[in-house]
């Protein structure tokens, strides 16, 4: 599988976890919570699911179409993304421990677990070189042995 390949494999597994996450946010225990909280099929549930489409979709449009600079551009969202994931399992945590319903989190938690591991994956996916590219660019691999060309 080559980096492009891989990069909107991974992207759309991404986005996808996104997805869940505002679906199951509202099944849990969480959409009672306060009075801004998405409610499961609710118009607020799909604006998030919407909006976080918005910006997984146009980079990875241009960048399946060529543009390669878009992976620069994803990649600043996908930071972002660590940012919120780390923010959203911390404060699900904490909410759960204070209300007494960590439990009943579980699945919000796992599938926010899974958000930020997509999105370290993702780093590795987007910038790792092939071997061919090495060769390509001329660089040779020495031994650790002391040995030089």
């Amino acid at each position: 599988m080559n980096i492009k390949s891989g990069l909107v494999i991974i992207t759309l597994l991404s986005a996808f976890f996104f997805c869940s996450f505002i679906v199951a946010a509202s099944l849990s225990p969480l959409a009672d919570l306060g009075s801004a909280a998405n409610t499961f099929n609710s118009f607020g549930m799909w604006a998030a699911i919407g909006s976080i489409l918005a910006f997984y979709i146009p980079p990875l449009t241009l960048y399946i179409f060529g543009v390669d600079s878009m992976r620069f551009v994803m990649s600043v969202f996908c930071g972002f993304g660590l940012f919120i994931h780390t923010a959203l399992f911390v404060f699900i945590i904490a909410i759960g421990s204070i209300e007494g319903i960590i439990s009943d989190l579980r699945g919000v938690l796992g599938i926010c677990a899974a958000m930020f591991i997509t999105n370290v994956v993702w780093f590795f996916v987007a910038f790792r070189s092939s071997k061919l590219d090495v060769q390509k660019s001329g660089i040779v691999a020495h031994s650790f042995t002391g040995e030089h060309n």
